[in-house]
């Protein structure tokens, strides 16, 4: 009779001979919740460019999240330093290069991120205002060590050999590295241009996408800063699958509920 003995619960009374087929339930619930979380993957790992000595202190952090169609990222310069040799175009973060499962239909929005704002030219600028007129986006290739990625954002020109579309629609000249991004405390020559922080981006997809799909993706993607002068990928293991930390918490009761079916 003990299988059949109640509990309690937020909504009453349940059998534990149900408690594992209701535990289940919510988990599916939760992941149901999840598949619509914050991907959130920082870019530490050096993997080249111009620049001959490996860096320390140059890093990015990107946070995906993807609902139905409409992926959104929220690209950060994160570095600490920057090498002395560097000059200012350097030091700016340029271009982010993945290879999703499906291609991207429109760029919808390109605007400064919370917190951020624009400097140089751009001083005026601040969290909201669009600076789509400096980026593009692309499903045919990007150029020099971004060529094994079909999709990319960047605001420089040089990507791939197909078309090349500015975020709000139509076809122009970026003129990269200037555009970029740079570090929170950063600065750029006044005659220059570049956002402080971070810049948030809006794209519409040709299909939908699942976060599993997207983290598949996210794990394989690099970033570019200046141009051609480093590359820097994440750390694949440091990338979660999607729910994988509520599957954790979610575990234990099951189990709980399992031994008290048993006993």
């Amino acid at each position: 009779m003990l299988g059949r003995s109640p509990v309690l619960s937020v909504g009453g009374i349940i059998p534990r001979a149900r408690l594992l087929t209701v535990t289940v339930m919510v988990c599916v619930a939760a992941l149901g919740t999840a598949a619509r979380a914050d991907l959130v993957v920082d870019y530490t790992v050096d993997v080249g460019g111009n620049y001959p000595n490996e860096i320390h202190g140059v890093s990015a952090r990107a946070t995906y999240k993807i609902v139905g169609t409409e992926l959104t990222i929220l690209l950060e310069n994160t570095s600490t330093v920057v090498p002395m040799d560097f000059d200012d175009t350097d030091a700016l973060l340029v271009s982010l290069g993945l290879n999703l499962p499906v291609n991207i239909a429109g760029g919808d929005l390109a605007v400064i991120g919370e917190g951020s704002c624009g400097l140089g030219t751009w001083s005026s600028l601040r969290e909201g205002d669009s600076v789509a007129e400096e980026w593009l986006w692309t499903n045919d290739g990007g150029g020099d060590l971004m060529e094994r990625f079909s999709h990319v954002i960047s605001t420089s020109n040089e990507q791939g050999n197909g078309t090349q579309t500015l975020f709000g629609g139509g076809l122009g000249d970026v003129g990269g590295p200037y555009g970029g991004i740079v570090r929170p405390d950063g600065t750029i020559k006044p005659s220059g241009r570049a956002v402080k922080s971070s810049i948030f981006f809006t794209l519409t997809l040709a299909d939908s996408l699942t976060e599993l799909q997207l983290a598949a993706a996210v794990r394989n993607s690099m970033i570019e800063f200046g141009s051609d002068q480093k590359y820097i990928c994440p750390v694949p293991t440091a990338i979660p699958g999607p729910g994988a930390a509520l599957l954790g918490m979610l575990a234990l009761p099951m189990i709980a509920a399992t031994r008290r079916r048993s006993s």
